[in-house]
């Protein structure tokens, strides 16, 4: 299942498909992350051998996530995955990673549009999202696209975030309201649980 959501030529075609496996490849030549917040998100230098382990996770167990690629004219622009499958109740949990090239230009609410769009059409009816709480871009982005706050919980850090430097660097002011230490020192983070319910008419209903 391929859609293209709602579109201004000048933009540049969006769509959401079925990703495969040359497009893990593509991920080879995106931007990355200079802000410290994100940038444990930088996805590893792609050998063969990496791009294909990466491939064998993603399309690995299809019964339990299933992943998409978001495409900018023929571009690889995001990584999308719908994971903890639900099919009996039409709930899925997402997962999205945007090329650090394109943030900030709207293209990520696009491409999330698409992909509800084409969740909607497999017969989900409830998407759910997990954030960090610092993260308030992302959270701005998602209540954008129909989301809305479930609860909040603290979390082990995201793998590969170095809450120590973080609180001793320049992201210090965004990142210390969202952290605390449990009772044996260890750093937890503020985790926002986010959920959009959907109808039968979800289709190109959020404005990109």
């Amino acid at each position: 299942m391929t859609h293209i959501s709602q579109n201004v030529f000048e933009q540049g075609i969006v769509a959401v498909r079925p990703m495969r496996r040359a497009d893990v490849d593509a991920f080879a030549v995106w931007g990355i992350h200079t802000d410290p917040l994100f940038r444990h998100f930088n996805l590893p230098r792609l050998s063969k051998g990496v791009a294909d382990q990466m491939w064998a996770f993603l399309a690995g167990a299809p019964e339990e996530r299933r992943p998409f690629a978001g495409l900018l004219g023929e571009r690889v622009v995001a990584s999308l995955i719908v994971r903890e499958l639900d099919r009996a109740g039409g709930v899925g949990e997402l997962g999205i990673i945007l090329d650090p090239a394109w943030i900030g230009r709207g293209l990520g609410r696009r491409i999330l549009a698409a992909f509800i769009s084409v969740l909607a059409t497999e017969g989900f009816r409830r998407l759910q999202l997990e954030v960090a709480g610092y993260n308030e871009r992302a959270i701005a982005a998602y209540r954008a696209a129909g989301f809305a706050v479930l609860d909040e919980y603290w979390a082990d850090p995201e793998p590969g975030m170095d809450v120590g430097a973080l609180l001793e660097g320049p992201a210090a002011d965004a990142v210390s309201p969202n952290v605390r230490l449990d009772a044996h020192g260890h750093y937890l983070m503020r985790t926002v649980r986010m959920e959009r319910r959907l109808g039968p008419q979800t289709k190109d209903d959020i404005t990109p």
